[in-house]
């Protein structure tokens, strides 16, 4: 059941006896800019610390041992266009509590978590505030040494630009968190609680009705609320775009786009899902096949799909003198593709393993929900079943006709050879 409870506050209940646990996520989403992605994050982490109520780490903890071990948390990140906070929060099933209401408990935790923080006069708790930036910088800088991240990260600026979201870590860019101060990110908060989409989605044996009457207890007023479309279709570039970078690293990675004529609402879209798998986003891929168990060419090689800003990347680690020959057999992957060089037992093959994570997927409560929010914020339903047989019906033709569309967008190699 998916309901309105009010302008601007959008609920969906999944009641299901196949779950022992019921789960409660809460969205707030808005268009979001570059210049936001900082405090927005930032604002994430501190909700997740503390309240008015639950002043300290301690007393947060002993609310959620209190709720016989509620597992609970708190995100930030992008989807399209958009950006998202979102809290989520999984307890028992009422039957195995003696009666005692843990779902109610735990709407009742995420209010006191959403609308009152621990802050008073415009400013988060001064030490608090620090803490938590000082914790999202390190992090920042702490990802940043995973070299294959600072890759995917660079390829993307090049791809999309360095002032579109797209092309922006969810965390925003390090000088942001840097330069953050108390106020504005208590007037991001303040944003957020008044105008941001609330997108609630509830799962598990529960009482629809009765659930509804509880998530009353949120303060959520209601408010006028215009997201632009999720999807972005980019154009293409006049011609790719290269950046080599050079470190004192073990291993080189050569990353690179190319922009991809399907989305997620698209009629090609299993033939890019299906395309993605036996491309590179599966062992059984070519990438994986030829690349690095034949060629031995790279510690690893793999594709992955936006479908929410048409772009498929490649990811690679490898010898910095094996550049050249690495680029080329991954352009031969795509030529075979553009060919047909693959046969039906492979086609049949990628198939049963996507079907099979697809049905694995209904079984958990995180997937049930990331699918409500996204069909809800695409205005778009593909039921089970016809996801099924859409996936049955991609042939050959189709995967040939993805491959013969994709087009070179950006490529970043990080030379381990400082020389």
């Amino acid at each position: 059941m998916d309901v309105q409870m009010r302008p601007g506050v959008q609920a969906l209940i999944v009641p299901s006896k196949k779950f022992k646990t019921v789960r409660i996520d809460v969205h707030f989403l808005k268009n979001a800019t570059v210049a936001e992605l900082a405090p927005r994050t930032l604002v994430a982490n501190l909700l997740e610390t503390s309240t008015q109520r639950y002043v300290n780490q301690i007393q947060f903890t002993h609310a959620l041992s209190a709720m016989y071990g509620a597992s609970f948390g708190v995100g930030a990140g992008k989807k399209g266009n958009l950006h998202d906070i979102g809290f989520s929060i999984t307890v028992a099933n009422d039957h195995y509590t003696g009666g005692q209401s843990l779902v109610r408990m735990a709407i009742e935790f995420l209010n006191e978590v959403i609308s009152h923080p621990l802050a008073s006069n415009g400013r988060f708790d001064e030490q608090t505030f620090a803490r938590q930036k000082t914790n999202l910088i390190n992090y920042v800088d702490s990802a940043n040494e995973d070299k294959q991240f600072w890759a995917s990260q660079q390829l993307r600026k090049l791809a999309f630009g360095a002032n579109r979201i797209q092309g922006v870590p969810s965390y925003g860019r390090r000088a942001d968190l840097q330069n953050l101060q108390n106020e504005q990110v208590y007037a991001t908060y303040l944003s957020m609680l008044r105008h941001d989409l609330v997108h609630i989605s509830v799962s598990g044996d529960v009482d629809e009705q009765k659930v509804l009457e509880d998530l009353a207890i949120l303060e959520l007023p209601e408010r006028k609320v215009q997201l632009g479309s999720v999807i972005t279709k980019f154009n293409s570039l006049p011609k790719p775009r290269h950046r080599v970078a050079n470190q004192a690293v073990q291993q080189a990675r050569l990353n690179l786009a190319y922009d991809i004529p399907a989305t997620v609402v698209s009629d090609n879209f299993h033939a890019a899902v299906v395309f993605n798998a036996l491309f590179g986003g599966s062992p059984q891929s070519k990438l994986f096949l030829n690349v690095r168990e034949k060629a031995s060419l790279a510690y690893y090689a793999s594709s992955s799909l936006d479908l929410y800003n048409g772009l498929l990347t490649v990811q690679t680690g490898i010898e910095a003198s094996n550049y050249a020959q690495a680029k080329q057999i991954i352009q031969q992957q795509i030529v075979d593709l553009q060919a047909g060089q693959f046969t039906e037992s492979d086609l049949t093959s990628i198939k049963a393993g996507l079907r099979s994570d697809y049905l694995a997927g209904l079984d958990l409560q995180r997937t049930i929900h990331r699918r409500g929010l996204n069909e809800y914020l695409l205005g778009f339903h593909r039921p089970a079943e016809q996801w099924l047989n859409d996936l049955d019906r991609v042939g050959a033709t189709e995967i040939v006709e993805i491959a013969r569309q994709l087009k070179p967008r950006a490529e970043f190699f990080l030379n381990g050879d400082n020389d």
